[in-house]
């Protein structure tokens, strides 16, 4: 429940610790890898996130064959970029958004330590926006910027592109998805050969392979275009290195394979094709949940996809215990947040406020346009707190929109100095990830630290006083600790997740009730 992704266990950024990124950085070969995507009907009859289906699937595969020769450092994906055809595009951000937010991106990576930065995008519609970033990126922070786009390895959404080659894609998403294509809208586009053309919707692809042709279809496409994608990011890592390429290393046990990213099953709706995301906003009572975390150090002793894993975790658990027939959806989630408090530490990514705020607002408007008159914000991540609630006050007035806050009325029993001041990678966080994915917790590692004292003199506190700082971690944790890390255990993370997820399911009932 807590892979942000589908990615291969020995190279994925979120599950460093911030104390982990100066090794990962030195390593002969190191290269950070962005992966963009987006949510699209291609004409190929198959859900919105097909796209990051099969980069993210090639992108694991070519890293396992990149891990003996180079050091691959897998970001969390971006699944946001612009979506210029609403009828067939969605959940989309504008250009320069989008500019800015990879290049906020790619400063995280640069303090990190990385001096190369691969963007490995599938969108059709995101080639030329993120060439223009790139060149950014690497005039202002310094990065050396490398491209690949998945048509370069014979993978091509686009609806231009080839018969057989849409054929080859279509046979690739739909094996790696499970599910059969089915029929998509007329085509509706002008201007095919002008430069860029408009294709509101894509031709539909009639006369690919099915059953058994599919699956080795599939497989052919696969084999090719991961072996060459692998061999791609084994030439960046290495482009101009004054030292000469590794050998390859010798065969080692294979890790497990990161799954197929499907957290919350038939309630994702990137899952569901166009038409079924349409009805889905269309029913009673719909609840569209907008989940929100970030990317930051969690100390020496959890890894820095904390607050998205933990979001994603309690949020999976609390849908299960749902009606399945309950109209409760999860739009893509929101990765990376305003997180500058943090943001000197190693492995920590984050957004402006301007940046973030313009995400958000433009996922709620797209939720809105869907046709979900009840959108749930559930945040993770306590700095974006002060961003969304002020974009929650000004998106309320959109017509008909009942938009708030998911959160659980859950409270975990602990000590008054922990509940008060415990509130970064102390006791709970530690506790839910004892719970949610142990092998990522590193309890030796666990200290306690907290910024102040309930008996303090005085009333200045760092938080929830008359008299509150405008702080950055370091002025108040010397190892990005806030609570005692020490105290947590596996029960009693089983424990709270559990009780979390009961009051979030509790709540989502309530909103989908109709009136």
């Amino acid at each position: 429940m807590t892979w942000l992704a589908r990615a291969h266990p020995d190279c994925s950024w979120a599950h460093l610790t911030t104390t982990d990124f100066p090794a990962a950085a030195a390593r002969p070969g190191a290269i950070a890898v962005l992966p963009v995507s987006g949510h699209a009907d291609h004409g190929m009859g198959l859900p919105v996130d097909a796209e990051e289906a099969v980069l993210a699937d090639l992108l694991a595969e070519a890293c396992g064959h990149a891990l003996a020769t180079c050091a691959p450092c897998v970001l969390p994906p971006l699944r946001f970029g612009p979506s210029p055809h609403p009828a067939s595009t969605w959940f989309g951000i504008d250009a320069e958004t989008g500019r800015d937010l990879v290049l906020e991106l790619a400063r995280g990576v640069r303090f990190s330590g990385f001096a190369k930065l691969l963007i490995v995008s599938s969108s059709p519609w995101h080639r030329e926006w993120l060439d223009a970033a790139a060149r950014d990126i690497r005039v202002e922070t310094g990065l050396v910027v490398y491209r690949i786009h998945l048509a370069s390895l014979g993978v091509d959404f686009h609806p231009a592109s080839s018969a057989s080659i849409r054929q080859g894609t279509q046979a690739l998403a739909a094996t790696l998805l499970d599910v059969v294509p089915g029929p998509s809208a007329r085509e509706e586009s002008i201007d095919e050969t002008f430069r860029p053309g408009n294709w509101m919707q894509p031709p539909p692809l009639f006369g690919g392979p099915i059953g058994e042709n599919r699956a080795h279809a599939a497989a052919l496409v696969r084999r090719q275009a991961a072996e060459r994608l692998g061999r791609l990011v084994n030439e960046a890592a290495w482009h101009a290195s004054a030292t000469p390429p590794r050998a390859p290393a010798p065969p080692r046990p294979p890790s497990d394979p990161a799954p197929l990213w499907r957290p919350f099953g038939h309630r994702y709706l990137g899952a569901l094709t166009a038409e079924g995301m349409r009805a889905a906003g269309q029913r009673l009572g719909a609840v569209a949940v907008l989940p929100t975390g970030a990317i930051e150090q969690h100390g020496p002793h959890l890894p820095v996809g904390v607050d998205a894993m933990i979001g994603q975790g309690l949020l999976a658990r609390a849908l299960e215990t749902l009606d399945p027939a309950l109209p409760v959806y999860v739009a893509p989630p929101v990765l990376v947040g305003k997180s500058n408090e943090h943001a000197d530490w190693p492995g920590t990514l984050s957004l402006t406020y301007r940046t973030f705020a313009a995400l958000v607002r433009s996922q709620v408007e797209q939720l809105h346009r869907l046709g979900f008159r009840r959108v749930a914000l559930f945040n993770t991540h306590g700095g974006n707190s002060a961003v969304l609630v002020p974009l929650i006050r000004e998106l309320q007035q959109l017509p008909g929109l009942r938009l708030g806050m998911l959160q659980s009325a859950f409270k975990p029993a602990q000590s008054p100095q922990e509940a008060a001041y415990g509130f970064h990678a102390g006791e709970w966080e530690t506790s839910i990830m004892l719970a949610l994915a142990p092998g990522l917790v590193r309890r030796a590692r666990a200290v306690c630290h907290y910024p102040a004292q309930l008996d303090d003199a005085g009333e200045l506190r760092p938080e929830g006083a008359a008299l509150t700082l405008a702080w950055t971690t370091r002025d108040l944790a010397p190892q990005g600790v806030m609570g005692d890390a020490t105290l947590a255990t596996p029960a009693q993370g089983e424990a709270w997740a559990q009780g979390a997820a009961l009051s979030l399911a509790e709540r989502l009932r309530q909103l989908a009730a109709t009136d």
